[in-house]
């Protein structure tokens, strides 16, 4: 048996460390899943175990540059040595490694670019992914890339390691061991306050700070360094921390509170301030953080949480190649997560700024369904192919966002026929996204490095980068162009404008302000793309023409954030090259007026129209056109219609993969679908829900995801199927392009009375009904999934209040309820 040093003795995990050694060598796999509780110490642990029990190298994959440096911290303390001998750590723009170093901890980016440059990753013996229940982008990445280099080599071992996670699931995909092992987590009391705002909630721990009556000598034995009571803050994202901290200065006028900020923006030496104790001269500390802090970190000092319940998320919108930023509801699993980190190192308290009664997402979705696939599209062309089936993927991209990335890859020239280009190979050695990389490419081919350089620059300014870190990213990308063997083109020097170099690699993002009524507070821009975008600028200071390099997609209009003006004397030839014509028809405004011109376009830009004769036909062919262009939300669709299309996606999701494509292209097929069904000059909305009914094969979809639900006692009762965390005032289009991420929830709103004799939750395809239960008054008692477990428990003090206030009912809930 290993002996290993004095400081993890006390560690849950530590007991167990020789055994997970020998499962994961004895796993036919050679993969296995680690679920250790907040607090065993499995990411300083069980890396001192790995370096005794295999003879190469360890890789540590973290999602987060504070973590990966403080694991590989807390690994050399616990060798005894310095950071970069036996343990280093490799993030990007910092390094901390040397000859003699067997295990480092890595950001799983840089590890996607070890195994590009290494497919076999000669000498490393264990790859660890740490905090996997994060599902990043480029964690699902690096599994996908790891599993078929363990088909070549049978002595590269996986432990892929969560607090929390569905192993089950993640075992049967990979065919991996599972262990479980405790945690130390200390109790957590948990308090709810709706009414509070974030600041009055700190401000009240500052003021009215109550001590626990919980004895925190352990505690204070294990960081004996930190005894000051820190308040952990999580907030959304940057604004509402800059906000918060702002508010804080203004109140505390005193200065007598430590305040810090955690965020991924801000540079990676401020990340780790809130590693060090609380100065002398301070009482206490408070920390703003996003999401960083959910994971990985054991923050010293915490024994408070105010949790505001709300995160930023970054959700693409793969019709428009956009990304839109929205701020959503925390999830059950990030909530627990954040209760937990005040129970670290002693008793603590959580104070959750919503109703108790409040039902939360179970988890958020992988990042995979939700963000930019472009540079994961072009990693995988680089690996082997750009074919979304030429993976194995835990959880597999959805079609039309993976589509949208290769579309976005060809007209950049990084991409053809699924095949990573010269230039695409360039791009990836490049530290940027495909866009920047695809402009300095024009620009070095244009002998405009300088220009280049000051261009992607300019980008990583607007990344929060210091003054330092900008220049050491200069150097950093100089280095790497100075390796690079790309000729001059006589031709693109000597046409080379700042115009083209935004062409490069924005393309899709050339805008023309267009003649819709501009407000006192800025212009609309029509993208290439289709998409229109809100410019928030003095309607005189707006130009004609833009490359916008950063927009919000919004949901109807999106939102510009940084753009450069063009003449449009410097993109003639380009319009000339790729403008076309062709008739189109289409409704006037919002009347149902038609109109017919012969348009000349770039994309769905329209530069200039004339006017032709409408015939009798063109009426369908304005709808479809309308629907095409702008959606479902541009026809009229009712109560009936939108429900019929909830339970549809819920079965989709359910049972028919095969629905998915439809309900996703419903616009882009709306020829197929819904012109058949148009015969007259009036659409109604029984016509398309007839179209969508029969297109959607509506009697399956009644069959197995009914509107009305026969109850166990025989009674029958209204199923709604309603969108979990974030609420039903999501557009059609909304919908239909997040058909494989919704959270759909079927739900039955009934007085509890009615439903008496159902001794079990009812279900909808093994989906348990979220039952709104109501007194005879019409007031919630209660919101359950688990109608037993409420019978045995809540109920039991619900009816003796029930029985008080209406004593001639019956409460017997085994009893049907007569009508």
């Amino acid at each position: 048996m290993a002996t290993y040093p004095k400081a993890i003795q006390d560690l849950p995990i530590t007991e167990h460390l020789d055994s997970i050694c020998q499962t994961l060598k004895d796993s036919p796999s050679r993969i296995l899943i680690l679920t250790a509780e907040t607090g065993a110490g499995k990411s300083t642990a069980l890396p001192l175990a790995l370096l005794k029990h295999f003879d190469g190298k360890i890789a540590m994959l973290e999602p987060r540059r504070l973590a990966a440096t403080a694991v590989a911290a807390r690994v050399a303390n616990l060798l005894d040595e310095e950071v970069g001998q036996t343990c280093g750590y490799t993030v990007h723009l910092d390094s901390k490694t040397g000859k003699q170093t067997r295990f480092t901890v890595m950001t799983d980016g840089v590890f996607v670019k070890q195994i590009q440059s290494d497919p076999f990753l000669e000498g490393v013996n264990v790859v660890v992914l740490d905090e996997f229940h994060e599902r990043s982008l480029q964690s699902d990445l690096s599994l996908a890339f790891l599993r078929q280099t363990m088909q070549a080599r049978d002595d590269l071992y996986l432990v892929i390691m969560s607090a929390t996670i569905d192993a089950k699931a993640v075992s049967t995909e990979l065919n991996a061991q599972i262990l479980q092992i405790p945690g130390k987590l200390y109790p957590v009391q948990i308090e709810f306050e709706p009414s509070k705002s974030v600041t009055s909630a700190i401000i009240y721990e500052i003021t009215n700070a109550r001590k626990s009556t919980t004895d925190r000598s352990v505690a204070a034995k294990t960081e004996e360094n930190y005894r000051k009571d820190t308040i952990l803050v999580f907030l959304p994202g940057i604004y509402e921390i800059r906000k918060i901290q702002s508010e804080l200065a203004e109140k505390l006028s005193d200065n007598s509170i430590d305040i810090k900020i955690l965020h991924s923006s801000i540079s990676l030496a401020e990340q780790k301030e809130v590693l060090n104790p609380v100065p002398q001269n301070l009482p206490q500390r408070v920390i703003l953080s996003s999401a960083i802090a959910e994971t990985s970190l054991t923050v010293p000092g915490v024994n408070t949480v105010i949790d505001s319940g709300w995160m930023r998320l970054n959700r693409i919108n793969p019709r428009l190649s956009m990304q839109t930023l929205v701020t959503e509801r925390v999830s059950l699993f990030n909530a627990q997560q954040r209760t937990g980190r005040a129970g670290r190192l002693g008793p603590g308290r959580c104070i959750r700024l919503w109703d108790k009664n409040e039902v939360l997402v179970k988890q958020v979705d992988p990042e995979i369904l939700r963000s930019d696939l472009t540079p994961c599209v072009l990693e995988c062309a680089q690996w082997s192919s750009a074919a979304i089936d030429s993976l194995e993927w835990l959880t597999p991209p959805q079609p039309s966002a993976w589509n949208s990335a290769v579309n976005l890859l060809e007209g950049l020239g990084l991409l053809k026929d699924n095949k990573i280009t010269g230039d695409g190979k360039v791009a990836l050695s490049l530290p940027l996204h495909p866009r920047f990389a695809a402009a300095l490419i024009f620009a070095l081919k244009s002998g405009k490095k300088a220009e280049g350089v000051g261009f992607v620059s300019q980008y990583a300014e607007q990344n929060n980068l210091s003054p330092k870190q900008i220049e050491k990213f200069k150097a950093d990308l100089n280095s790497k162009i100075d390796r690079l063997t790309i000729s001059t083109v006589s031709s693109m020097s000597k046409s080379y404008s700042r115009a083209k170099l935004l062409l490069a690699g924005f393309p899709d993002r050339l805008g023309l302000k267009t003649n819709d009524k501009s407000s006192k507070e800025g212009s609309t821009y029509q993208f290439v793309s289709g998409r229109k975008a809100f410019l928030a600028k003095n309607p005189s200071q707006c130009p004609e023409w833009i490359i916008a390099t950063d927009v919000d997609a919004g949901k109807t209009t999106g939102r510009i954030y940084a753009f450069e003006s063009i003449n449009e004397n410097e993109i003639q030839d380009y319009i000339e090259t790729n403008s076309k014509e062709t008739t189109r028809v289409y409704f006037e405004g919002k009347s149902d007026k038609i109109k017919k011109v012969k348009i000349r376009s770039l994309g769905a830009m329209i530069l200039n129209e004339t006017p032709l004769q409408v015939d009798a036909d063109d009426f369908a062919k304005a709808i479809i056109n309308s629907v095409r262009e702008n959606g479902l939300d541009s026809i009229e669709i009712d109560a009936r219609t939108r429900t019929f299309l909830m339970r549809s996606i819920f079965y989709a999701q359910k049972k028919s993969s095969e629905l998915f494509t439809r309900l996703e292209n419903l616009s882009s097929n709306a020829e197929n679908w819904l012109l058949p069904f148009i015969t007259s000059n009036k659409l109604q909305a029984q016509t398309i829900y007839d179209a969508l009914y029969y297109y959607l094969n509506g009697q399956e979809i009644d069959s197995n995801v009914p509107e009305i639900l026969v109850l166990s006692n025989g009674k029958k009762a209204k199923i709604q199927y309603q969108i979990q965390n974030s609420g039903d005032n999501l557009t059609i289009d909304s919908l239909l392009t997040t058909v494989r991420t919704l959270k759909i929830q079927p739900t039955l709103e009934i007085i509890i009375q009615q439903i008496f004799g159902c001794l079990s939750n009812p279900t909808v395809l093994g989906e348990p009904v979220l039952l709104k239960l109501l007194s005879p008054a019409r007031r919630p008692l209660q919101i359950t999934t688990d109608l037993a477990g409420f019978w045995d428990g809540a109920w039991i003090e619900i009816c003796k209040e029930m029985k008080g206030r209406y004593p001639k009912h019956n409460w017997d809930y085994r009893l049907v309820q007569k009508d």
